[in-house]
């Protein structure tokens, strides 16, 4: 044979030729059941799979039993790049407890994620963890997360992730110390009650008149082009804003683009704030002042809700969120960081 030749990966039945018995109970050992083994037979079996270097296959065991090893993930789509980054950060840490993840993208359609929930259903994953707008999940209107937690068997729906409204008084009350009064806001659609949740953040700290409102909040396309186009509006105004408050880094990426084809100056003409801190925050030009969304935590904490007991399951979990301070707000360079 050839040393070029790649090396077969170890099965479940070399295992058993190895520890002298039968693949099914090798089985037996790997998923704890549903058959007893005897301690001597569990013992030569882990052994053998030790010896062997044999690794399960998570997506094999997640069509095995009501305990899959297996969850569901429902995104939007892949171009948000905060989608991106929550995506790899769940992946990693699953890998971590032995979890497979089946990623499915809804197009923002009801039809897609119904369709996407009975595919997750028939391959008995444990959980889907839902992120973005959803209509619902069972029975259960999804609450305004970064992750929203459904556990199959169940009808609950357990919202993770940063208070929302807070994090938007947070950045928008960093423009007001800047000395920014006339703050314009760039909010995606209605449909995602997250940026309903932001909006209420923004006119808690501004305390605009229905009439200032209406001249100066925008609700777009949740895309580079939605914030683009919306932010060409605002600034077109005969009494431009000074400041600039965006409720996500996926729009606040054309916003910037609409001002500099604008010709104003980001900050010196227009401080600009968002949410979301993705891995592209700092790499913009101006860098991008923006709350971050710690995906390592909400990871953390929604593994935690699929994995913990039936009544152990917390009506919400709520992580803390940093405001990132950057260029774009007129602040320094820095890692500055205001808590929740």
């Amino acid at each position: 044979m050839s040393s070029t030749t790649p090396r077969r990966n170890p099965t479940r039945a070399d295992v058993a030729r190895r520890a002298r018995t039968s693949p099914a109970t090798v089985s037996y050992v790997v998923n704890n059941g549903p058959k007893f083994v005897s301690e001597e037979t569990r013992q030569r079996v882990l052994r053998a799979i030790e010896e062997l270097g044999y690794r399960p296959d998570p997506v094999a065991l997640s069509f095995r039993g009501s305990d899959s090893n297996a969850i569901g993930m429902l995104v939007p789509n892949f171009n948000g790049p905060f989608f991106s980054d929550l995506v790899a950060e769940v992946e990693r840490q699953a890998s971590k407890r032995g979890k497979a993840v089946l990623v499915g993208s809804t197009a923002y359609h009801p039809s897609a994620e119904q369709q996407m929930l009975q595919t997750f259903w028939r391959r008995r994953v444990d959980a889907v963890l839902i992120i973005g707008p959803t209509l619902q999940a069972g029975s259960s209107p999804v609450a305004h997360g970064a992750v929203n937690v459904l556990r199959f068997g169940s009808d609950q729906v357990v919202p993770t992730g940063i208070a929302q409204r807070a994090a938007a008084r947070a950045a928008v009350g960093h423009l007001l110390e800047h000395g920014r009064r006339r703050i314009a806001a760039v909010l995606g659609p209605v449909e995602h009650g997250v940026f309903s949740v932001r909006y209420r953040g923004w006119r808690d700290e501004t305390g605009y008149s229905p009439q200032q409102t209406k001249r100066l909040a925008r609700r777009a396309e949740y895309s580079f082009q939605g914030g683009f186009d919306a932010t060409m509006e605002l600034f077109s105004q005969p009494e431009p804003p000074d400041g600039l408050f965006v409720s996500n880094d996926t729009q606040a990426i054309g916003a910037l683009s609409a001002l500099h084809r604008l010709g104003l100056s980001v900050p010196g003409e227009v401080a600009v704030v968002s949410i979301d801190a993705t891995e592209l925050s700092p790499f913009l030009i101006p860098s991008l002042t923006s709350v971050r969304q710690p995906t390592d935590l909400i990871a953390e904490a929604a593994l935690n809700i699929v994995d913990c007991s039936p009544e152990a399951v917390p009506e919400f979990v709520r992580v803390p969120f940093t405001l990132e301070l950057r260029e774009s707000c007129g602040c320094p360079v820095q890692q500055a960081t205001t808590p929740e």
